[in-house]
Formats: structure tokens, sequence, C-alpha cells
């Protein structure tokens, strides 16, 4: 009777791979497109939701046109400009503004007039001479509390045009 055992493996002949390598390579694929697809849903449905809110802000805005303008004023009964776009964005989205055209340019992301989104905000003057704030509406419009016209209503920025832009959503 011949006995037999196993060959010696030599130098040249390499590890054999354990096939769970393979198995836990190809679930950590797995997992890593089922993240990238995870997140590609909640970016766009991060966008889906600005793209609304930027909607109930103008939305809003409108809301107040033919509101008289009444300095200082911070309610439907009169707004000033400052106060429009607070009352604006608090009803809108909940979220609180600070009360003077100023404090309101000081927040946000600077956006380029060319690269505009309904809901920006719109600021006349620069730093601390900021004297007027109104919401870019879409199509070259804005709204805002004027003085000039005194009530809140549209215009184009050929009639009044803004300093810089500010981006909050």
């Amino acid at each position: 009777m011949v006995a037999m055992s196993a060959p010696e493996a030599s130098a040249d002949q390499g590890a054999i791979e354990s096939p769970f390598t393979k198995v836990e390579d190809f679930a950590s694929d797995i997992k890593d497109y089922v993240g990238s697809v995870a997140d590609k849903a909640e970016k766009e449905a991060a966008r889906k939701q600005r793209a609304a809110d930027r909607a109930a802000v103008v939305a809003e805005a409108d809301d107040q046109l033919g509101v008289p303008y009444v300095y200082g004023g911070t309610t439907p009964s009169g707004f000033d400009c400052s106060g429009f776009t607070r009352w604006v964005y608090e009803h809108a989205l909940g979220i609180d503004l600070p009360r003077t055209a100023a404090e309101q340019s000081a927040l946000g992301k600077s956006v380029s007039m060319d690269k505009l989104k309904p809901g920006d905000l719109l600021f006349w003057g620069s730093g601390s001479g900021v004297y007027h704030v109104g919401i870019y509406a879409g199509d070259g419009e804005y709204i805002h509390a004027s003085t000039g016209g005194g009530r809140v209503m549209r215009a184009t920025f050929d009639y009044f045009a803004p300093s810089f832009a500010k981006r909050l959503i």
C-alpha cells in the first residue's frame, strides 16, 4: 500500500485565495452602489424641497402685493422693505430674519446676478450702507415694499437695479 500525502507548496505556487474574499468584495461593491443610489435620491429630494421652498417664498410675497408702504412696518397692514422680507420668510418657511436690510445682508451665500433663483434676497447699497431689500421672483422681476411706489409691488431690474444678492434657500 502506498501512502499518499498532500503535495508541499513551493515558493512559486502562490497562496490560494479564499472564496470568502470575493464574496466580501462583492458585498462591499453592492453596499457602495446602494449608498451612491441613496445619496443621489437624498440630493434629488433636497433639490426638490429647495425648489418648493423658493416657490413658497415667491407665493407668500405675491400674496402681499398692494400692501401699503409704511416706514417701520412689519405686518400686512403696512410694510417697509425689511419688514416685508422678514414677514415673507417667516410665514413661508418659518425662518426668522433680522429686522433691518443691513442685518439681512449679512446672511446667506453671495450669488451673482446671472445665477439668481426665485426667493433670493436682493440688496441695494453695500456694507453698513445697505438701504433696501427685495425678493427675486424670477424672469428678471423682484417683489419689494417700495417707497417710490408706496406699496408692495413687482418691479424689474430696469426700474431699480440691485447691488448684490444673497441666497438663503
